[in-house]
């Protein structure tokens, strides 16, 4: 016997108009029904979902399964409730089987979860390509600030350069006009002026009276020195 079920049946199953019970509790609802045996005359097992106990049917054959099967095959395309009728050797079962996720029912769910999500898939999509389009001009204006940048910086080297040349060629390389040389130090002698110290003396004085004259200045002997 199969361990998976053949036939999963809901509701109430009639056998040639009669219910089908479950001699343990008797039950008429809900029952599973698996093939068995080799010979399509073979008795099916019917599994009771109620209290769980089985036996073999001799009214349920393996034949009267194949070809509820089988009608199930030809209308599987259907959608709704899965009522069905089928007649094998002069035994007639009707009922409502158990809803299943075929293939059929599979590609059904794929298309229409693709036509809902249609719309859903195309904002998706112009978003993103909204996106990708700002961030290429973002990128194409950074790339513009950045040569125009680059261009005015040559264009301002290259006067720099231009009026350097001309101003080479005025002065003969003469460099700035200011001075570099460091400005001179005063000197600290009390009365040094450019390296000379006015003092009144005698020992200096040609004619032997004291007289104001101008002698070196021995501490930065600048003589004729400017400050």
């Amino acid at each position: 016997m199969n361990a998976t079920a053949d036939l999963k049946l809901m509701g109430v199953a009639l056998v040639n108009g009669q219910p089908l019970t479950c001699a343990d509790c008797g039950n008429t609802f809900s029952h599973e029904i698996h093939k068995q045996g080799p010979f399509e005359t073979s008795p099916a097992w019917v599994c009771c979902m109620s209290c769980g106990a089985g036996g073999e049917s001799q009214a349920v054959t393996n034949g009267l399964v194949d070809a509820v099967l089988a009608g199930w095959a030809a209308r599987r395309k259907s959608a709704d409730r899965d009522l069905f009728t089928a007649e094998w050797r002069g035994t007639v079962l009707a009922g409502e089987l158990y809803p299943t996720l075929d293939v059929y029912q599979a590609q059904g769910a794929a298309k229409a979860v693709k036509q809902g999500a249609t719309p859903e898939v195309k904002r998706w999509w112009r978003s993103k390509k909204k996106q990708a389009k700002a961030r290429v001009k973002g990128a194409a204006r950074s790339v513009t600030g950045r040569a125009k940048k680059e261009a005015g910086n040559a264009v301002n080297s290259a006067k720099a350069a231009a009026l350097t040349a001309a101003w080479t060629m005025q002065t003969g390389g003469a460099g700035p006009t200011t001075s570099t040389r460091p400005k001179p130090r005063r000197c600290r002698v009390k009365g040094c002026r450019k390296g000379m110290v006015t003092i009144r003396t005698r020992f200096h004085s040609t004619s032997g009276k004291t007289q104001t004259v101008k002698v070196p200045c021995g501490m930065c002997h600048r003589a004729g020195g400017g400050q």
